[in-house]
């Protein structure tokens, strides 16, 4: 035996070098035990070549561990990359030794510096002892990328251009530069190969997108004096026509080099379950030392009743796939349903109109008016609502800031209009805003209108009113704390519109709150609570119930009061300003 297999043997799992993996794979990797280092071929750098005569100098980015040849696993990923601003001191050797160095210029034109090209050239010199021995290259392959870089060699008194050189982004392994061309597209098809490496290919199949293909490497037969395909080179995934999109090639000594497409979302499940479940078995010279012996799920080894199982396992799958499906159709059409309610508080425009729209149908209001599609050459009220004691009109607008006050006060006109043209005074008029839409609705300004807006509004005799405040209105109607003619009814005020669940008694705000909330103390007139009542909690935008579990008057414990100070214990906490109603006794809040 020798001292290289020893050595092997000794290894309980494989050190893998992730070249550009993203770290939530790395720290997968590393969360099953496996050492694993995380490098990098570079990031872009953009250079601020504006002018003609500009220039500045660069350095390589790139990340490697010395160690490289000692490593088992090579992983490297070609994916596009973003890239980051030029900071001079990142390009400027700290220390040095000698009386030059060589730096790399950036000039006008270019404003994005590549490294990667003449890194992955690099990572090629080092990978050459790394052949050498049984390992493995796992590559997610991408467009091919060349650059011409231009080395100068400083010295203490001068600066000497060094002529230009090109690199690939395949540099790294020289038979992908021979054998690539840079293709875009998604579809995507697994050949027959053998039964193990198909069904993993398979799973992740409409997860692959490619963004290069290759052609099958030939070698040159002498006595029948043509080239052949290669047989060390295996295709695994082609696209739609024809073209290799991802293969596995034995051709480098002992080492073998898989290559992949780049997959959307599921890297991380693809790289664990092929480097901790397949490739045990399909490599086993490459892992000899994992504690898998993955070999035996391969078919000739199957248990008594594995085939059943693993059918029924398979069909469990399929139903699986079949109700995901079913539900997320159900949530398509749920979305498109109820799309409106996120309109109001994202959209402005029409849309914004016509999301008010269906909301106030939904209301209760009939026959509704669009002025905009009715009569779009005139730009006045957006919606005009008719109703038993007269006409509600309103204006609809969606900004980014909040309103200012012509904003608010347009509608008043139109309501004057609409009144002289009817000849009574019996239209109302509402103004609603999606103000701030850029913000969640919960950090916005609300209510966005100031005290004199609000004041003028009501003198005016003209509502205010938010999107984002119908908007949970919805949710109230749904959860029974207020009705839809409760809702049409407050629609009509002035000033300042507000909800409430004003066909429950006001019971008012606590005095006193204790034990985090759930015990208060308040008065109450004219009001009849027992034990059990179901009480509405306004808390400013979150409304919910809670239930009256004990009463104390004078202190003592009473199954109901109607009037005076008291102490109760409720089934929530709330907050000393929670606005609290006493809700119908036939609700069931259980």
């Amino acid at each position: 035996m020798t001292d290289k297999s020893l050595s092997v043997q000794s290894k309980a799992k494989p050190k893998i070098c992730a070249i550009d993996l993203e770290e939530e794979v790395v720290e997968a990797l590393r969360a099953t035990g496996l050492y694993c280092f995380s490098g990098t071929l570079g990031s872009l750098v953009e250079v601020p070549n504006l002018g003609r005569r500009d220039s500045h100098p660069c350095l390589l980015n790139s990340s490697f561990p010395p160690n490289l040849h000692e490593y088992d696993i090579v992983i490297v990923d070609l994916k596009d990359r973003e890239s980051i601003k030029y900071i001079e001191s990142e390009h400027t050797h700290k220390s040095f030794k000698g009386s030059s160095k060589t730096l790399l210029l950036s000039s006008y034109p270019e404003t994005v510096f590549d490294p990667r090209p003449l890194s992955s050239s690099i990572l090629g010199e080092e990978l050459k002892q790394f052949f050498s021995d049984s390992t493995l290259i796992i590559v997610f392959c991408s467009s091919d990328e060349t650059c011409e870089y231009h080395p100068i060699e400083v010295t203490r008194n001068s600066f000497e251009e060094r002529g230009s050189v090109k690199h690939s982004l395949y540099d790294f392994i020289p038979l992908l530069k021979e054998i690539c061309n840079s293709k875009v597209g998604l579809k995507t098809m697994v050949l027959d190969v053998r039964k193990e490496m198909k069904s993993f290919l398979t799973k992740y199949n409409e997860s692959f997108i490619y963004k290069v293909v290759f052609r099958h490497p030939t070698m040159w037969l002498q006595k029948e004096g043509k080239n052949v395909k290669r047989q060390d080179f295996v295709p695994l995934l082609v696209n739609s026509n024809d073209q290799i999109v991802g293969f596995i090639d034995l051709s480098l000594n002992s080492s073998v080099v898989l290559a992949f497409p780049q997959l959307q979302n599921r890297k991380k499940d693809f790289l664990l379950e092929l480097i901790d479940e397949l490739l045990p078995g399909l490599f086993p010279e490459i892992f000899p030392y994992s504690e898998q012996f993955s070999w035996v799920s391969l078919e000739s080894y199957f248990l008594p009743n594995q085939a059943d199982l693993l059918a029924k396992k398979v069909k469990l799958e399929d139903e699986y796939k079949s109700a995901l499906m079913e539900i997320e159709n159900d949530i398509e059409e749920n979305h498109a349903q109820y799309k409106f309610l996120h309109n109001l508080i994202t959209e402005t425009g029409d849309l914004l109109v016509k999301a008010v729209e269906e909301l106030f149908i939904w209301f209760g209001f009939k026959s509704i008016l669009n002025m905009d599609e009715t009569n779009p050459e005139i730009k006045e009220e957006d919606l005009q609502v008719p109703l038993e004691n007269g006409l509600l009109v309103i204006e609809v607008k969606g900004i980014g800031g909040t309103s200012k006050d012509s904003e608010c006060s347009q509608i008043s006109k139109i309501k004057y209009r609409r009144a002289k043209e009817r000849n009574s005074f019996d239209v109302f008029a509402l103004y609603i805003v999606n103000h701030q839409r850029y913000t969640p609705p919960s950090e916005r300004r609300n209510p966005p209108f100031s005290e004199q807006q609000i004041a003028d509004a009501q003198s005016d005799g003209r509502g205010l009113l938010t999107t984002y405040e119908i908007f949970r209105l919805y949710f109230h109607i749904e959860e029974g704390f207020i009705t839809k003619e409760e809702a049409r009814l407050s629609l009509l005020e002035h000033g300042l519109v507000q909800f409430k669940p004003v066909k429950s008694h006001l019971i008012g705000y606590p005095l006193e709150v204790h034990h985090k909330g759930q015990v208060v103390i308040l008065n109450v007139f004219n009001l009849a609570l027992h034990n059990g009542s179901s009480i509405i909690v306004c808390n400013g935008e979150v409304w919910f119930r809670v239930k009256v579990l004990e009463i104390k008057l004078n202190d003592e414990i009473v199954e109901s009061v109607s009037e005076g100070e008291i102490g109760m214990k409720l089934s929530r906490g709330v907050l000393k300003t929670s606005e609290l109603w006493l809700e119908d006794a036939s609700v069931d809040v259980t």
